[in-house]
């Protein structure tokens, strides 16, 4: 054991030696100087021969169990402040079983540009961990999946540095992981790297559950590079993006990613794209990790489509603005008030709405209120089969500022949530499908008298005229004046 203490020791001797120099002269100008700005091994962690005072875990292939138990954590390059920390085998070993863990380096003087770059392994089981930089801008990942038993090299070029930069290396979700030989380092311009001009992530936006598939462009540039750029989904999520090609050219070029339908609001709504390529220098692997993004609607709705709790009017408007998010072939209740027919031309294109009518057999239009004026509040009804006869307004004035319910589609075979230019809903045509008040028109004149504040409907000279606003209409749509 003690001759591979000395051999461990012998390997981080170097740096740390120029980086105790760096150090002392204290601001380093990274883009005029090569050296390393600051290093910490952990060297000193390691049980002597004879002392067991639990310096075990990591760099010895130990990686859980009964290790790691050192409290106290012998630092190279002082002040670093720990949370839920032990050393391990000339490592430190963050967080524990049941607490979130960290470890912040000091203040590190520098200005410019300078690359990070840290030695880092799972505890057994465990795998993610995150790094938060204070002091500068960074384009590359910084949130990290391990694979068992495995040192991984990270490293993070960062930018725009004033004065200095401060690193937090911190477990997530109560997930432990051993660090090692973090190095802070001038920036080198011939330095193997891959930038996206879109940054670290594609964000497909906020849409409905009914969605169809969308496509983002992201360009990809690669500096320094050998041989190719791999472009790679993370393994195990949700299969809800495409990629146009897995590789691109050492210099770069474009990806294509398709986003899939399917995804749910209960589905996790993204997934991580891997760049990946060679430094031409080092042969290192260089990696940038992009975040792709999706959010399914959840519809804050007052109803819930079916017959004793049918939706609203605007609940339909609400789904159609949302692509739909109800399923093609599915039968949903909705209820509201009778405002009439729709009014249309055969010249008007796709004969859409243009105004309420009295005389129309084919539709209906719906409102929240017997009174509403605003068509953007508007639901129309395709009403056919035996429940024409008993919704027209035609033949069915009386219906006119009652409250109904009808079942019906919200989409159409092509997944249109419009009727006649307006959220609607479609094939209504059974006894079954509709709920209307009985006819009472002999109630009409005493309604009328009454001055309810619901009723639109007036009885003038023996003839039943509908009251919209201000104005006065016959059951054709004329205008009494």
């Amino acid at each position: 054991m003690r001759n591979l203490v000395i051999r461990a020791l012998a390997a981080k001797k170097y740096l740390f030696i120029l980086c105790l120099t760096a150090l002392m002269t204290g601001v380093v100008n990274v883009k005029a100087e090569m050296a390393p700005i600051y290093y910490e091994g952990f060297s000193r962690c390691f049980d002597e021969e004879g002392e067991n005072y639990g310096y075990t875990g990591g760099n010895d292939n130990q990686w859980g169990g009964d290790i790691a138990k050192a409290i106290v954590i012998y630092q190279d390059a002082p002040e670093w402040t720990f949370t839920y920390c032990n050393a391990g085998f000339q490592c430190l070993k963050v967080g524990t079983s049941t607490k979130q863990g960290a470890a912040q380096t000091p203040f590190i003087a520098c200005e410019g540009e300078a690359v990070l770059s840290f030695r880092v392994a799972p505890w057994e089981g465990d795998s993610l961990f995150y790094v938060a930089i204070r002091g500068g801008q960074t384009n590359d990942s910084c949130a990290f999946e391990l694979k068992q038993h495995q040192w991984r090299t990270v490293t993070i070029r960062i930018a725009d540095i004033t004065s200095g930069i401060q690193i937090t290396f911190s477990s997530l979700y109560k997930h432990r992981f051993f660090l090692d030989d973090v190095c802070v380092r001038p920036a080198d311009p011939t330095d193997g790297a891959i930038r996206t001009l879109e940054g670290n992530s594609v964000d497909f936006g906020y849409v409905g559950k009914n969605y169809q598939a969308m496509q983002r462009v992201m360009h990809v540039e690669g500096a320094n590079l050998t041989g190719t750029i791999s472009a790679t989904l993370a393994e195990g999520e949700p299969d809800l993006f495409q990629l146009s090609t897995a590789s691109l050219p050492a210099l770069g070029g474009e990806l294509t990613i398709t986003c899939l339908p399917g995804a749910s609001a209960g589905d996790m709504h993204g997934c991580y794209l891997y760049l990946r390529g060679k430094d031409n220098k080092t042969q290192q692997q260089v990696e940038k990790r992009i975040t792709l993004q999706l959010e399914v609607s959840t519809l804050n709705l007052q109803g819930a489509g079916t017959k004793p709790d049918p939706y609203t009017c605007a609940d339909v408007i609400l789904l159609a603005a949302n692509e739909g998010t109800v399923w093609t072939g599915t039968y949903y209740w909705v209820t509201g008030y009778v405002l009439g027919g729709v009014k249309r031309y055969d010249n008007k294109e796709n004969g859409n709405y243009d105004g309420i009518s009295y005389t129309d057999p084919l539709s209906l239009v719906l409102a929240a209120t017997s009174d509403e004026t605003n068509d953007a509040k508007y639901v129309t009804v395709q009403i056919s089969g035996n429940a024409r006869a008993a919704l027209n307004v035609k033949d069915n004035p009386e219906l006119i500022g009652q409250q109904i319910k009808v079942q019906g589609l919200l989409l159409n075979n092509n997944a249109n949530p419009y009727y006649l230019g307006k959220p609607g809903v479609r094939d209504v045509r059974t006894d079954a499908q509709y709920e209307r008040p009985a006819k009472e028109l002999q109630d009409l004149e005493q309604i009328t008298n009454e001055q309810s504040p619901i009723t639109n409907k007036v009885i003038r000279d023996g003839r039943i005229l509908i009251l919209r606003g201000d104005k006065i209409y016959t059951l054709t749509g004329m205008e009494v004046r």
